[in-house]
């Protein structure tokens, strides 16, 4: 008996439906509920599931799709989309994806993957020129900024203890201690337990009145740790902390660093596009002083997951790390990304941003950027012009924290509770979606503007939804 291939012989008419449901998605994504008002009991049983050993055929598939699936997707694109930091992906973006799927290229080496292996190439020059290196950095694409950060401690840790990636940690005399500030992610502690160094040695310095890294706690740690014989060798400084969006003082502590030999890491996974700004280059004085750079594409640069970045300062140090011996493959290239970071088999992420990139232009993602910086600064204005909204952090790039305190008869319990109810009747409502957060153990509502979307009529909209839902509970 012959077996044929899975070729579809009506590829055309596949493509073309298939096509139509992102374009209707994309078309709809202002006016549709921003998130579905489902659980998820309930759609897993609406979502076929029995394991399909005979198929359909395509059409079929993606008429259940249209059905099934892309009713109950959330909206992330959806301009009063405010929750998290996770991208509105451009419509180029978007293309560029769709075509990087079909094309199908593998940039582990030159061969698997000749045009994403230098469009990748291309990418990393363009951001590692906006960071202010110069061409003896090297990076890779990877998942986002959890990865970005496990790469760039990796590469951290080979640098000061030379041969840990063959021997282990097991002659290692001094016990390696990393410094973060204490809203810094998480994905740091995951960074330090995965490369056995322990979240345990993972320093939490307290931040000051701006929610930045304070200097002088880094300082005392520091020492005190030296002192008690432990080895200082990273400190991870944020450009842009998951709830509160802070900056740290990157230029001081990156000189800090440079003279105590210690590797600075910048986790740019959020802010990282604001650098395209006069305000985002203020904030993130010094940046090119940093051993590495984490930043996510698919964050502030408008592109669709997955797209994050991973810069190293000397690009040596990259290669040290990662390089393979196995001789199978194309040893002579000048880059073979086998070499430079922890996946062989991945896609290509850079021909999104490349397609992106080229279709706007960065001026116009800059302008982007600037517009929501100043649609959070003009939320913020609005929150403390507000007698009964208290804003609770300070703006410094495009998220606002804030809370509704109606009067002074709320104990802190029912405060925090009150919150949750507010941003739980506004997600029910499905007129915009935004998140609880929690600062200095009190809970508060985060509104982040980082949807290339947003006007301010937008905005308005939402103030008001809030307002209004608030006073059903006051």
């Amino acid at each position: 008996m012959q077996i044929e291939s899975l070729d579809i012989e009506n590829l055309d008419v596949c493509l073309n439906k298939a096509l139509n449901v992102v374009e209707n998605y994309m078309r709809n994504i202002s006016t549709d509920p921003v998130v579905p008002n489902i659980q998820r009991e309930e759609l897993n049983n609406l979502i076929y599931k029995d394991i399909p050993f005979e198929g359909i055929g395509v059409e079929n598939v993606i008429e259940d799709v249209k059905n099934t699936i892309v009713p109950y997707c959330s909206k992330i694109g959806n301009p009063k989309f405010l929750s998290w930091i996770i991208t509105s992906p451009s419509p180029a973006g978007t293309i560029g994806e769709i075509l990087n799927v079909g094309l199908n290229q593998v940039p582990f080496c030159y061969k698997s993957g000749p045009t994403a292996t230098v469009i990748e190439d291309i990418v990393l020059d363009w951001l590692q020129t906006l960071f202010g290196y110069n061409d003896k950095s090297g990076g890779i694409l990877v998942s986002g900024g959890t990865m970005g950060t496990l790469t760039a401690l990796s590469v951290a840790r080979e640098a000061h203890i030379p041969g840990t990636m063959e021997k282990g940690l097991q002659n290692i005399k001094k016990p390696l201690v990393i410094y973060v500030s204490n809203i810094s992610h998480k994905s740091v502690e995951t960074a330090a337990s995965v490369l056995g160094i322990g979240s345990n040695f993972v320093r939490k310095i307290p931040v000051d009145s701006n929610f930045r890294m304070d200097f002088k706690e880094l300082e005392k740690q520091v020492e005190k740790d030296i002192s008690l014989g432990l080895y200082p060798f990273c400190v991870v400084a944020q450009a842009g902390t998951s709830n509160e969006g802070a900056v740290d003082d990157i230029d001081t502590i990156a000189n800090f660093c440079n003279k105590n030999n210690i590797w600075l890491h910048i986790d740019a996974a959020f802010a990282g596009g604001a650098i395209l700004t006069e305000r985002g280059k203020k904030l993130m004085k010094g940046i090119e002083k940093a051993d590495s750079i984490s930043t996510d594409p698919h964050k502030w640069f408008f592109i669709p997951v997955e797209a994050g970045c991973v810069l190293i300062k000397n690009k040596e140090h990259l290669y040290n790390t990662y390089k393979t011996s196995n001789k199978a493959f194309n040893a002579d290239d000048p880059v073979e990304y086998m070499n430079y970071g922890i996946q062989f088999t991945r896609a290509s992420r850079a021909f999104k941003i490349w397609f992106a990139f080229r279709s706007y232009g960065l001026n116009k993602i800059q302008q982007i950027i600037d517009k929501n910086m100043d649609l959070a600064e003009e939320f913020a204005r609005k929150i403390t012009t507000s007698d009964k909204w208290q804003l609770v952090t300070p703006v410094q790039t495009s998220a606002v924290c804030f809370r509704y305190i109606p009067n002074s008869n709320y104990s802190d319990e029912e405060l925090n509770k009150l919150q949750n109810k507010i941003v739980y009747e506004l997600e029910l409502s499905g007129k915009a979606f935004l998140a609880p957060a929690i600062i200095k153990d009190k809970t508060v509502i985060r509104a982040c503007f980082s949807n290339h979307r947003t006007s301010y009529e937008d905005l308005n909209f939402v103030f008001k939804c809030l307002s209004d839902i608030a006073e059903k509970f006051n």
